[in-house]
């Protein structure tokens, strides 16, 4: 069985390290990206289980990210993390927005919570 594979997006390369070693040491396999274009190559490329992304990132927004991916991949399992959450308006369909600063093992918990929800839907 191969592990869930996680699509990580981040602007800030210590935000990026922190939350892929704990999702890693979790049993995940991540692909880290600190730039979303280079994140939605990867993302439309497929193999992607679920999308964790930041919302505030230059050249595309989180929300933007989880739009273009869905495109290709319907119903993609994603979390927004996001210190700017007033700005994020509406989140889009089944997406959970959590407020950064997160501590990693609360990353770990929610996405395990969200894969569940999606396997259950």
């Amino acid at each position: 069985m191969t592990a869930t594979h996680i699509l990580l997006v981040d602007d800030e390369e210590a935000s990026v390290y922190v939350s892929s070693r704990s999702l890693e040491l979790a049993g995940y396999r991540v692909s880290a990206a600190v730039d979303p274009a280079e994140a939605l190559a990867s993302g439309s490329a497929g193999g992607v289980d679920m999308l964790v992304t930041d919302f505030r990132m230059p050249g595309m927004t989180g929300a933007s990210l989880v739009a273009r991916l869905r495109e290709l991949q319907p119903g993609l399992p994603a979390l927004v993390v996001t210190a700017y959450g007033a700005e994020i308006g509406a989140a889009p369909a089944g997406v959970r927005v959590l407020s950064k600063p997160l501590a990693p093992q609360d990353l770990v918990d929610a996405v395990a919570r969200t894969l569940g929800a999606a396997d259950a839907g």
